[in-house]
């Protein structure tokens, strides 16, 4: 049989959240020896040609299985103010200084009725299940700089020595606070891990991407796609990862990191939530039976 019909079609896609907008994709395809086939390096796109890219990649290689790891909340079923894993997540969040933002369907173009990332989960079978039985297909909600935190990848914060939890990068080039020494920083802490994959082209793209004097916003979302298949690279080579939230309210799924898995149950002890119910450790390898 061909090898390529056994194996893992991994996305990390970073999304438009709106119609009018464009993010980030990037792709690979991981078969059953371990082998790995890089298939465009990190790409702009909206709802609809990231939609169209996937599924062409699915009718050519035919994988068996396909991971969709995507920076935009999955599941929203309040009307208004926050979801409960942004509740959780938000507090680990805002002591780095960053800021979450919050989803509710009131939001109309990003999670109203027609907002298009219900289209795009419908053609690829819906938020998934990551602790139940899983599909051929599977779309899993991510978050970069939850990620950015769990891998250890934070600054010191030099203004305020008592704050050990340090700062997150400030590597968004649309904001006045950026840094290009920030970008640079996760650029190299993003190409060292995918080095560690041997995902040559990938590494390349982010070590030229690191070295714009001037990125634009659309650089960023090429490199959070870049961070968004690091997730599934994790899940599909059995590591650890961590799972925040739950499948009624919307969850989170980012690498595992022992401290902010304890911060993250101690806020959920402060709010009253029960931590085990709410924070779980997450590996897919086993469950999906394809390796």
């Amino acid at each position: 049989m061909n090898e390529e019909k056994q194996a893992t079609l991994l996305v990390g896609f970073d999304s438009a959240w709106t119609p009018q907008n464009k993010g980030g994709l990037v792709g690979i395809l991981q078969t059953t020896s371990g082998n790995v086939l890089e298939l465009n390096p990190p790409c702009a796109v909206d709802f609809p040609e990231a939609q169209s890219l996937i599924s062409k990649w699915q009718v050519e290689l035919g994988p068996k299985s396909t991971i969709i790891l995507l920076d935009q909340p999955t599941i929203v079923p309040n009307v208004s103010g926050q979801r409960p894993v942004e509740n959780i997540v938000g507090s680990v969040v805002g002591l780095r200084y960053g800021g979450m933002q919050p989803a509710n369907t009131s939001k109309t173009a990003m999670f109203g009725p027609n907002a298009p990332i219900w289209s795009f989960l419908k053609r690829f079978g819906g938020s998934a299940n990551p602790v139940g039985p899983l599909p051929d297909t599977m779309v899993i909600e991510t978050y970069p700089v939850l990620t950015i935190i769990a891998l250890g990848w934070t600054l010191p914060d030099l203004s305020k020595q008592d704050r050990p939890a340090g700062r997150l990068p400030k590597y968004n080039p649309e904001r006045k606070t950026f840094s290009p020494e920030d970008w640079r920083h996760v650029c190299e802490r993003a190409s060292a891990a995918f080095g560690e994959f041997r995902l040559t082209g990938i590494v390349e793209w982010i070590n030229s991407a690191g070295r714009l004097s001037e990125p634009h916003k659309e650089d960023q979302d090429r490199l959070d796609a870049c961070l968004c298949l690091l997730v599934a690279l994790q899940l599909a080579d059995g590591r650890d990862c961590l799972m925040v939230g739950n499948l009624e309210t919307g969850y989170i799924v980012v690498p595992h990191g022992t401290s902010v898995h304890a911060e993250l149950d101690a806020r959920c002890e402060e709010t009253g939530r029960v931590p085990a119910a709410w924070t779980r450790i997450l590996q897919l390898k086993n469950l999906l039976g394809i390796w």
